[in-house]
């Protein structure tokens, strides 16, 4: 190996300020990023809900945990280098709008994961890993936060008579409690109307039972329940 290849890779591997860190603390430090950012997204893979999930953000999850991890390290205790990478990384536009709220968590604990690696500080990085995955996983068993009454819309079309639509009223009361009319629509061609409800369930009593209910009623046209998905994101 002559001179100029030797000067070379020393120029290479030595890092510009010997005492910030060396070979090793660069790829323990990611190394370490990488297996909590592993973990993190076993988790997120196994918790997830509704139809936003995409492996490209785990893809994204990885990154921004091994590149914290360098980033860290890079800046050190030197508040000159800092400012300059902020004003750096100040140009980068994120343009995907994030769909979940959960999503921004998960970014962010993978992002302090980083910082702990970068900064070696380990313990805490994997403490907060491991607890913020259990604790994610208990939420997830549980299902704690999960309302079982919430308002539910229902939208009927009957047709015009008199008393028709005392007796919707009086039908849906004795299923839901709070029944408010918040909507109604004449169709002055085929003679019908079509009220829509905002209802709230009564203790006990599953709303799928009103469909029965209300097709029995003489003039009934059509009917339908709506109600939210509160796994779905935001």
């Amino acid at each position: 190996m002559n001179s100029e290849t030797t000067f070379f890779l020393d120029k290479l591997l030595r890092t510009a300020e010997p005492n910030l860190f060396s070979v090793g603390d660069l790829f323990l430090s990611m190394t370490v990023a990488t297996l909590l950012a592993f973990a993190l997204t076993s988790v997120y893979r196994h918790t997830h809900r509704g139809t936003s999930y995409s492996q490209s953000f785990l893809v994204t999850m990885f990154m921004m945990a091994v590149a914290t991890s360098v980033v860290m390290l890079v800046i050190g205790s030197n508040i000159a280098r800092a400012f300059s990478l902020v004003g750096a990384l100040s140009i980068i536009r994120f343009r995907t709008a994030v769909k979940d709220s959960r999503d921004t968590g998960y970014l962010f604990a993978a992002m302090v994961a980083g910082m702990g690696c970068g900064t070696q500080f380990y313990q805490a990085a994997i403490a907060l890993v491991g607890f913020l995955s259990v604790l994610l996983m208990a939420i997830y068993q549980f299902d704690y936060g999960l309302k079982r009454k919430m308002e539910s819309v229902v939208r009927v079309t009957f047709k015009s008579a008199e008393g028709a639509e005392q007796r919707i009223e009086d039908t849906l009361t004795g299923t839901f409690r709070d029944v408010k009319l918040i909507n109604r629509v004449l169709d002055f061609y085929e003679d019908h109307e079509t009220n829509v409800y905002v209802v709230r369930p009564k203790k006990g009593v599953e709303p799928s039972v009103i469909e029965g209910q209300l097709k029995a009623l003489e003039g009934i046209r059509e009917m339908a329940l709506y109600q939210s998905d509160q796994h779905a994101p935001f």
